[in-house]
């Protein structure tokens, strides 16, 4: 993590102490759920990924030897999951022994990283709190640092630079339209999902993150001091443009290898205030092209209002040419399929569908996550109702409003699907849209369209399960549901959602029953049919053997 590298925060940045008194734990030190929740993408996956009272120990086994990482607040270990198996990054935040002030920060930081859900953020996967500590289990990224492939290779070749600019971008797009500034993006803040060559970025470490109001200017000088941009040097106030000029700086060092500041702490803020960039190196700079170049000064830029956005970076002809496909993004028959079955099932299968989409491993998502990412027109990280009817349609003609379908009535879901009026669509978007902020979220889209996978560890399954058997005695009641999810889901009771499922009326689910939600695959035709049909659970298969 960063440091400070000037004044600390001031009232009019919402971080300084209050009128002097010491405040104590109870008072304002600990994470707010309803807060987080009121934030989040989805309220019932938000409450079920923080524990209160919890023992961490219970579901997770903790390697203090290996150590990934060191932030502010102590050594980041491995920890393994006792349910699935999967390797997890494990900060732990002990309350006594930091600052009040710090520790204000920290709990902000769970907070906002409990909202987020993109594909290139780092998953937040467990948040346990008590008396003296907060632990946080995030996706254990083990393709290493940006910065440790850069150092690796000395430079990236272009496309590759521009690659992963992009996915930064989108990382960063996704953040701003959610009013949420990092104020920390440097090479280290950037992993590798996996150590494979094409492995996707992804952004970590929130600790200096902040929910902005555009209304008014940040004040407090956060980051390292290398990336830091001259309008937060300067004190006056700043906007999210501070995290465009930081990429810059990043991009910057990818093509070229080297940074555009360096020399002492004092030189660095000279240059930095003066935009004065290095660009001394001509034998590196020749092997650019001239629209890198022009990207990278249009980041690097001293007047933020003349700095790119997001938007424009993501505009550029530079990031532009990285795809030279041009198709229309659609969504196949499958996903189609899918997306029809998911509005048409029962509440309580829908819950279990987006507790399901936390479990999946990044090998179960690539193609579902690729698919999201090319809907995304915005480059916001989510989908908007025109963009999920545009991929809907296909490359189908539109369709009549007045006549409804077509005259060759089409007989499949996924064609009817296609041809559907525009109501339908906007009704199947309401389903989708699961905080009702009239945008589809990437968790949301895994939840509605996993019935396409064909192959779905029974660790995960187990996992989903025991995460909603909050009690631990093999069957989910409604108390557990409200312990996990909270009081209601789509505005429906938690008592609501176990009668639902509960066909035999006794008063809770086992896993038979569990499992039976997850094989629904079509209410339309009985378990019978589907055995004499020959067709198999999609959700349920081998154990998946974990190293």
């Amino acid at each position: 993590m960063g440091v400070c590298v000037a004044k600390q925060a001031t009232a009019r940045d919402g971080q300084s102490p209050e009128n002097g008194r010491k405040a104590t734990l109870s008072d304002q030190l600990t994470i707010s759920l309803d807060r987080a929740k009121q934030m989040s993408f989805n309220a019932a996956s938000t409450h079920a990924r923080y524990h209160n009272g919890r023992k961490l120990e219970e579901d997770y086994e903790v390697n203090f030897k290996k150590v990934l990482g060191e932030g502010c607040s102590g050594l980041v270990v491995m920890a393994k999951g006792r349910h699935d198996g999967r390797k997890y990054a494990l900060k732990r935040i002990h309350k006594l022994k930091v600052q009040a002030k710090v520790l204000k920060q920290l709990t902000a930081e769970v907070e906002i990283y409990l909202m987020l859900d993109h594909p290139h953020i780092a998953a937040l996967r467990d948040v346990y709190e008590n008396d003296s500590e907060i632990a946080l289990l995030t996706e254990c990224c083990e393709g290493g640092e940006l910065y440790s492939r850069l150092s690796s290779s000395g430079t990236y070749a272009e496309p590759d630079a521009a690659e992963a600019t992009n996915q930064m971008l989108l990382a960063v797009g996704y953040l701003h339209a959610h009013h949420v500034v990092h104020r920390d993006l440097k090479l280290e803040n950037f992993l590798y999902e996996t150590t494979e060559a094409n492995s996707c970025l992804k952004l970590i470490d929130f600790g200096f993150a902040k929910i902005w109001d555009p209304s008014t200017l940040m004040m407090a000088s956060c980051g390292s001091i290398a990336y830091v941009s001259p309008d937060v040097l300067k004190g006056e106030g700043y906007t999210s443009k501070c995290d465009l000029w930081s990429l810059g700086v990043i991009v910057f060092m990818l093509l070229v290898g080297y940074p555009p500041f360096h020399g002492s702490e004092k030189d660095m803020r000279t240059n930095i205030l003066a935009a004065s960039v290095d660009w001394s190196h001509k034998s590196r700079w020749r092997k650019v092209s001239e629209d890198a170049v022009d990207f990278v000064k249009c980041l690097l830029t001293r007047e933020p209002s003349q700095r790119m956005d997001v938007a424009e970076a993501l505009s550029h002809r530079w990031i532009k040419a990285r795809n030279t496909k041009g198709r229309r993004p659609s969504l196949d028959k499958e996903c189609l399929r899918s997306l029809r079955h998911y509005a048409d099932t029962s509440r309580v299968r829908r819950a279990v569908l987006q507790l399901l989409a936390q479990e999946l491993a990044p090998e179960e998502t690539k193609d579902l996550r690729d698919m999201f990412l090319s809907l995304d027109s915005t480059g916001e990280g989510t989908i908007s109702l025109s963009e999920l009817k545009q991929a809907i349609r296909g490359e189908e003609e539109p369709v009549s409003e007045a006549s409804g379908n077509s005259p060759k009535s089409p007989k499949t879901p996924a064609a009817r699907l296609r041809r559907a009026k525009s109501e339908v669509i906007g009704s199947l978007f309401e389903v989708l849209d699961a905080n009702g902020d009239e945008q589809v979220y990437y968790s949301d889209f895994l939840a509605a369209t996993m019935d396409v996978r064909k192959q779905i560890r029974q660790e995960a399954v187990l996992s989903a399960f025991n995460r909603l058997d909050a009690d631990g005695s093999g069957s989910i009641s409604a108390e557990d549901l409200r312990k996990v999810i909270g009081e209601t889901f789509e505005g429906v009771n938690v008592e609501l959602l176990v009668r639902e499922a509960d066909a035999a009326c006794k008063g809770e689910l086992t896993f038979q029953d569990f499992l039976g939600l997850l094989e629904a695959t079509d209410a339309s035709v009985s378990p019978k049919a589907r055995q004499r049909a020959g067709i198999q659970p999609s959700f349920y298969l081998q154990p998946h053997v974990v190293p």
